[in-house]
């Protein structure tokens, strides 16, 4: 049944007991580590590759804006073919479209096979190009689905049967979750409560034993700091966590129309059949490029406004215009199909939606209802458990990445109500409905 973990002593579809648990168990768990080891190389050079794509586009932005009238024919071209190329990719390697979680989760349930190694790099170079270029995607879509072609790969050289290939695959999943948002714990509970939704011995182990390799691996080679710096933040009062209660019941209701937004736009992009696929996807390039051109710190993941918003000096009409035009942005971006994931957007939008109310607050009473940073931090959280209905790793992810530990509370109060009043719209968890699509129309890309 939809969101039910469940307690099993063995896969849905496995055998269990002594004998499975005997025979090849250490060899799994050396598997596991192994393939973690080559998660954490592959997912930190993307990282470090996206940041120097990143880099690149502002450069190029800022040297040809030496030429107004006509300097953007550059940036907004150069996105146009980048992201046509990165569809482009899409065609070759149809397994390398959109994020790759949905993907992964009809791997564990064996309704598709598992993923070629091709798609690792088609991963890597659609992601970059996708992503440089300027659309509103994620790092942590292509990073989990290149670990887990990964795991997979390794695990069919070391021999072992079909069964523990697919709990390699979720582990590595795992793992690709952690080295893209230095979130290690993060990874294990996302396999547990999103990918198999099983709590069992092997894969547990199998994914504490893969993030922890590729985390490892990560912090070694970029350090282990973590993604966003926050101040110091005082506890939230009594008045101000009923508050959190009612915010998060509002982030639910925005996380099941930020879903049905996401579908939208991504049927409109394939109704647009009149138009060549790959001149569709320089269109929104094109388009991206030149909001790009205007606003160069409004495109990309957003990594920068997370961090400009955690710091909590943004004027609240700045943190309205961010969230109108990543609203629409992040899911005009995915619509087009290429490697990209939906984590680090939803996090932008959750964090620009904590900013706008807790700045509202904050005009009526600064003392009563707590720091709007806190609210930037809550709703990430919420708006993550809405869309993707993972409560536990939104909260993780969230806790993680800012090392903020005081603020369990309303966090976990927040991403409750959030997860209530989102399943009460009917909506489905946005990887269900991806995978569903996936599912029905027999397309990797699920997008034509």
């Amino acid at each position: 049944m939809r969101g039910r973990i469940r307690l099993t002593n063995g896969w849905q579809s496995m055998t269990s007991g002594k004998q499975r648990e005997s025979v090849g168990g250490f060899t799994l768990y050396v598997v596991a580590v192994i393939a973690g080891v080559l998660a954490g190389v592959v997912g930190t050079a993307f990282r470090e590759a996206l940041v120097l794509a990143n880099q690149f586009r502002l450069n190029v932005v800022e040297y040809f804006h030496q030429w107004p009238l006509i300097g953007w024919v550059v940036p907004v071209g150069a996105a146009a073919i980048a992201v046509a190329i990165a569809r482009y990719i899409v065609v070759r390697v149809p397994e390398s479209a959109g994020s790759g979680v949905q993907r992964i989760e009809a791997q564990v349930r064996r309704q598709v096979t598992s993923d070629p190694l091709r798609v690792v790099p088609a991963k890597f170079v659609g992601g970059v190009l996708a992503i440089g270029s300027g659309l509103a995607l994620g790092r942590e879509g292509p990073t989990v689905q290149m670990a887990a072609a990964i795991g997979g790969k390794v695990a069919r050289y070391g021999k072992l049967n079909h069964d523990d290939q697919l709990t390699i695959q979720a582990a590595l999943a795992g793992a690709g979750l952690g080295v893209a948002f230095n979130a290690p714990l993060a990874g294990p509970i996302f396999v547990v409560e999103e990918l198999t939704k099983t709590i069992q011995f092997r894969v547990i182990v199998c994914s504490l034993l893969a993030t922890g390799a590729g985390v490892g691996v990560m912090r070694l080679l970029i350090g282990g700091a973590p993604d966003f710096a926050v101040i110091h933040l005082d506890q939230v009062s009594v008045v101000g966590l009923a508050v959190f209660v009612l915010f998060g019941l509002l982030v639910g209701l925005l996380g099941a129309a930020y879903s049905k937004t996401t579908v939208y736009f991504m049927d409109l992009f394939a109704r647009a059949k009149a138009v060549p696929l790959l001149v569709r996807a320089a269109i929104v390039g094109g388009a991206v490029g030149l909001l790009g051109w205007f606003l160069p710190d409004f495109v990309g993941p957003g990594d920068n406004l997370i961090q400009e918003l955690l710091i909590g000096s943004t004027p609240l009409m700045l943190v309205f215009a961010y969230l109108v035009v990543r609203w629409f942005l992040g899911p005009i971006s995915y619509s087009v199909g290429t490697p990209g994931g939906l984590f680090a957007p939803l996090l932008v939008v959750g964090g620009a939606i904590g900013a706008a109310v807790g700045g509202l607050l904050n005009l009526v009473s600064p003392t009563t209802f707590g720091s709007p940073i806190v609210y930037v931090l809550v709703g990430m959280s919420a708006l993550f458990a809405a869309v993707v209905r993972a409560p536990i790793t939104g909260i993780a992810l969230v806790v993680e990445m800012t090392a903020i530990t005081n603020q369990f509370v309303p966090l976990m109060l927040a991403t409750a109500a959030a997860m209530i009043s989102a399943t009460m719209t009917g909506t489905e968890p946005i990887y269900d409905t991806l995978r569903h699509r996936l599912l029905a129309t027999g397309s990797p890309a699920a997008i034509e």
